[in-house]
């Protein structure tokens, strides 16, 4: 099959020329590069984004160009080390741009189900907080998992066969195959990646959430409450007898995609013990935010406290870390007042005096 990808360039219909000429419309190539712009705003002066926006008309051309007869072809990507030692692989910026025309166009294109909330227009993860919550009074077991090394582990034969069942575009599929049978440089190295997609990327997304498409459709039409953000899954029954069905299709179906489950997130058991999803702590007691969320928060805001106790970046730490964890938490008190306030309610308007503090501090430095 991959062989006629890559030669399939050679041979073009008008019905294979539809996604393509969407993929290269000013609409979607101006809006790509708007993205573009804001995601790099703040890389270093030497950082190639500042090329492509300096000289865009240009490159816009041989973009249009290039896609258009089925010429480009991605560069391998660069292996950056961070400051704090986390190694991360990074695309060009023109190759970023390129991904999210492709995550665009395809996100008209490709099957995804409401039950997957990491998706944009889903709901995101307060949706799926606010939906657990809501179904907890009706059933009695849970289910809670996520896969391991997700990214890493997709099998990308089993992908790109998936994914040529609702792309028809060749050229666009062997754009796709080059995504994932990406290489990385460092120091004059190359390595194929034979194994997974690339994480940080504006296709990420999409793909993450059509490989579970089937898993996703199969819970949708069943009757049990099933909810999804990336490989983080959570299942809510009534019985026994429906977890016990519901664990078996969630295996049989990781396993046909060759992917397992991460045993040391794994929860079954009764909704009453309490469980952690999404970094928050679900109990009878209410919704709080999960013991280990809590401590990483604490951890990181006194690394940046020691680093540097007159900056700001402790407080807008704290800022980002409320706007993150006080919506669903204030949802849950104000739908159901009954219930005894969250503990982490309390924590969150803490942290709140906390950034409020630093920040005056910062003010009298």
């Amino acid at each position: 099959m991959f062989e006629q990808l890559h030669g399939a360039s050679s041979i073009l219909t008008m019905h294979d020329k539809c996604l393509r000429e969407q993929l290269i419309t000013d609409q979607v190539l101006e809006q790509s590069f708007a993205w573009l712009c804001h995601q790099r705003r703040h890389w270093p002066p030497d950082a190639d984004v500042w090329c492509i926006r300096s000289q865009w008309q240009s490159v816009k051309h041989r973009l249009v160009r290039d896609l258009g007869n089925g010429t480009y072809r991605f560069d391998p990507m660069s292996r950056i080390t961070k400051a704090n030692g986390d190694i991360i692989h990074v695309w060009s910026a023109r190759d970023a741009l390129v991904l999210k025309a492709l995550a665009i166009v395809l996100g008209n294109v490709l099957p995804l189900s409401s039950c997957c909330t990491h998706i944009k227009g889903h709901g995101g993860a307060n949706a799926a907080i606010r939906a657990v919550a809501d179904a907890l009074p009706t059933n009695t077991f849970v289910m809670r998992t996520d896969v391991k090394s997700f990214y890493e582990s997709i099998d990308q034969y089993l992908l790109i066969d998936a994914l040529a069942a609702y792309v028809d575009d060749r050229f666009v599929l062997n754009l796709l195959w080059q995504v994932m049978r990406r290489s990385v440089t460092w120091g004059g190295l190359y390595k194929d990646c034979e194994r997974g997609i690339s994480r940080g990327c504006p296709l990420s997304p999409l793909l993450s959430g059509f490989v579970l498409y089937e898993l996703d459709k199969t819970f949708q039409k069943g009757d049990t409450f099933y909810v999804r953000f990336m490989d983080d899954i959570l299942i809510l029954a009534p019985t026994r007898w429906k977890l016990r069905r519901a664990i078996k299709q969630v295996n049989t179906e990781l396993t046909r995609l060759n992917l397992a489950q991460h045993p040391d997130k794994t929860f079954i058991g009764r909704i009453s013990k309490g469980f952690d999803f999404l970094g928050y702590h679900f109990s009878p007691v209410g919704l709080t935010v999960a013991q280990a969320t809590v401590e990483r928060f604490i951890e990181k805001a006194n690394r940046l406290y020691e680093q540097e106790p007159h900056s700001r970046a402790l407080g807008l730490y704290v800022r980002r870390w409320l706007g993150w964890a006080l919506p669903p938490l204030l949802c849950a008190k104000t739908s159901c007042e009954s219930r005894p306030e969250p503990l982490t309610v309390q924590r969150g308007f803490l942290a709140l005096s906390l950034a409020g503090t630093t920040q005056r501090n910062e003010t009298g430095s």
